[in-house]
C-alpha cells in the first residue's frame, strides 16, 4: 500500500515510517501540509496519514484540500495537542479517525487495516 505520511516532528515521522515499511507499504513523509498537497497530487496513495498541527498548511487544511481531489482516500489524522473543535473538524473534513500522541504503532497500524478494507 502506498502511503502519504505528513508531519512535522521528523523524529516521529521517521519511526513511523519505518515501522509502516516493515509491513511492506510503501511511506513518503512530508513535514507539512503543503509537501503532503504537492505529493497527493502528483502521486497515488491508498491511505493518507496527516498531523493536524504543522507548519505552512495544517493538516485540516490540507486534508480539505487532499479530500477536494480524490473524497474516498482513507485519512488518519492525528496530534499531540490538539483541541475537540480541531478533532471534530478534521472528522467533518473526511478523516476516518483522529488518534492523539502518544499512539501505539499496533493501534494505529489497526486502524489503517480497518479504514482502508472499506
Amino acid at each position: 500500500m502506498n502511503i502519504l505520511l505528513a508531519d512535522d516532528d521528523a523524529n516521529f515521522g521517521l519511526t513511523l515510517k519505518r515501522e509502516l515499511e516493515e509491513d511492506r507499504h510503501l511511506v513518503d513523509l512530508v513535514a507539512n501540509g503543503v509537501e503532503a498537497v504537492v505529493r497527493f497530487i502528483n502521486n497515488t496513495y491508498d491511505f493518507v496519514l496527516l498531523d493536524l498541527r504543522m507548519p505552512r498548511l495544517g493538516g485540516t487544511d490540507a486534508l480539505r484540500i487532499i479530500k477536494n481531489i480524490n473524497p474516498n482516500v482513507p485519512t488518519i489524522t492525528f496530534s499531540g495537542n490538539a483541541g475537540t473543535a480541531e478533532i471534530e473538524e478534521s472528522a467533518r473534513c473526511g478523516a476516518a479517525k483522529c488518534l492523539k500522541k502518544p499512539f501505539t504503532i499496533a493501534e494505529l497500524k489497526k486502524e489503517i487495516k480497518n479504514h482502508s478494507a472499506r
